[in-house]
């Protein structure tokens, strides 16, 4: 705890020293009864307030822009600072609803700090019901948006200004201690609960304990430069890639354990009481003891189309000689059989059977001994 204590000392400490300034600024519109701002700076709120904000967006091929909601709570008082993220791939849904319960639930008069959740950042995905950000211009284009940041505001595609609008206006100018960005896998996967995390930045180890996760991949985040974990990362900000569950669902149970954790979390910030619930308590701890944390996937892959029949799922402790899936032509004729890469735990599956050449039908995690990949590989 002294340690955990003296690291978090030190995250505040280079937060302190960040040199940034902004000042929340309003447009004048007001939509469904909530002011439209176009920049968001959280101390110009007050104490003991929760409010509900339109971030006007860069416009787009018909000149009007998009509007993405932020949820600002203020304590009664000062203090650390916690991000929630969701929604950044419009097909990722759950983390949507764990901002919403979370901000209608906090209890103000005992917060102290500010929690800012958006829920539901790529506007334009949910429109077109995909992860992307679908560019108008020509013959369109897709963008990751969560491959964009920090991002240019004056450059690149309309879905990369939008990302940098994202980042210049809410994500990086408002000193967050502590930053969650809610995902699912993608449409198709499927996944248990499970944690990116740079454990080399101060404080993340300690977050993914917060989680009570199924799975940690212990990850740099160089396989996903632009992220806004690896961009957090890089500036020393404590930061998890948290994905809960599966895409175009609301599942209970997985956004009940990403509610759970974002209270936790803020307790553990010196934000909020800790709860007192002897069965929440013991349902995390036993969660905490069991997370699995490993280093390295291993993708299973198809080399020709056709229709795979899964025999693993997410958690299943498989070999190499096992066999997690077949291959079956237009006829019911097997065409082949497939096998983990390697030892470990199925971490996700591709639950449509109709498979086209390259598609992955199970991605296996476990701990590789490679000293390469003691901080992930």
């Amino acid at each position: 705890m002294v340690k955990v204590t003296i690291l978090l000392s030190s995250v505040l400490g280079l937060l302190s020293s960040l040199n940034v300034s902004a000042k929340t600024e309003y447009t004048g519109d007001i939509i469904n009864g909530h002011k439209v701002i176009s920049k968001l700076d959280v101390s110009d709120f007050p104490l003991n307030s929760l409010t509900k904000l339109w971030l006007q967006m860069p416009r787009q091929v018909n000149g009007q822009a998009y509007h993405v909601p932020v949820i600002v709570a203020k304590g009664k008082q000062d203090g650390n600072r916690f991000l929630m993220n969701s929604g950044l791939h419009g097909d990722e849904l759950n983390g949507i609803r764990v901002v919403q319960r979370v901000l209608h639930d906090i209890d103000l008069s005992k917060l102290k700090g500010v929690v800012v959740g958006v829920p539901g950042a790529n506007v334009n995905g949910m429109y077109e019901s995909t992860r992307w950000f679908t560019n108008k211009e020509d013959s369109g284009s897709h963008v990751n948006l969560n491959r964009e940041m920090p991002g240019e505001p004056n450059k690149g595609s309309f879905g990369q200004r939008y990302a940098a609008h994202l980042w210049s206006s809410v994500y990086g100018s408002n000193n967050f201690t502590v930053v969650c960005d809610f995902h699912t896998t993608s449409t198709s996967g499927t996944f248990p609960n499970f944690v990116y995390a740079d454990l080399t930045v101060p404080y993340v180890y300690r977050i993914t304990e917060l989680t009570g996760a199924d799975i940690v991949k212990i990850d740099l985040g160089v396989t996903a430069l632009g992220s806004v974990e690896s961009t957090f990362g890089k500036k020393g900000i404590p930061v998890i890639t948290y994905e809960i569950g599966n895409a175009k669902f609301w599942q209970k149970d997985q956004i009940q354990r990403g509610y759970d954790y974002s209270f936790r979390q803020i307790a553990d910030l010196d934000m909020y009481p800790k709860t007192t619930d002897p069965a929440k308590i013991e349902t995390y701890e036993k969660q905490r003891k069991n997370i699995y944390y490993g280093n390295e996937f291993l993708d299973t892959n198809v080399k020709t189309g056709g229709f795979v029949e899964l025999y693993a799922k997410p958690m299943d402790i498989v070999k190499t000689d096992q066999i997690i899936g077949t291959m079956f032509d237009v006829f019911g004729s097997k065409v082949e059989d497939f096998y983990p890469k390697a030892d470990g735990l199925i971490l996700s599956t591709n639950v449509n059977p109709l498979m086209t050449a390259g598609s992955f039908i199970v991605t296996v995690i476990r701990n590789s001994t490679d000293p390469a990949c003691i901080n992930g590989c």
